[in-house]
């Protein structure tokens, strides 16, 4: 059974709740690939394979962007089913504050059709970043 249903709660948060806690399976008629060259595309590569936890700050140091939460919307309007994962930090500011974030988790299970497309995709993204940056694409 294919259940790729995207819950959006008035744009709030989406947590694994909503999902009861089930990976939704994915297929290609339900999702939409970002073109490789934009940061959308970026931003999803960074959380494949599913599971890996991507955060605004790491995202910026991968791609000198501090808009996740924006590719994070509109990948979800993609048909991408991402949770997010509110976190505390202490600052190293010297009052010595908490500042809450997010991290973001692309919470699916895949077909096997979609997981080759999205091998294929991964690499587009892979090879775009290696000849656009130069640098070791593997490193973000």
């Amino acid at each position: 059974m294919i259940n790729s249903k995207v819950i959006r709660d008035h744009r709030r948060h989406i947590t694994r709740a909503y999902y009861n806690d089930k990976k939704p399976l994915l297929d290609s008629e339900n999702v939409l690939f970002p073109r490789a060259s934009k940061l959308q595309a970026r931003a999803l590569r960074r959380m494949l394979p599913a599971g890996t936890m991507l955060s605004h700050r790491e995202f910026d140091w991968a791609s000198h962007s501090y808009r996740l939460g924006a590719f994070i919307d509109k990948l979800r309007d993609k048909g991408w089913t991402i949770a997010n994962h509110d976190e505390v930090a202490l600052t190293k500011d010297p009052c010595k504050r908490t500042a809450k974030f997010t991290r973001y988790e692309l919470f699916a299970e895949f077909t096997p059709e979609l997981a080759e497309r999205i091998a294929a995709f991964c690499k587009a993204v892979d090879d775009y970043e290696m000849k656009k940056g130069g640098g070791d694409a593997k490193r973000y």
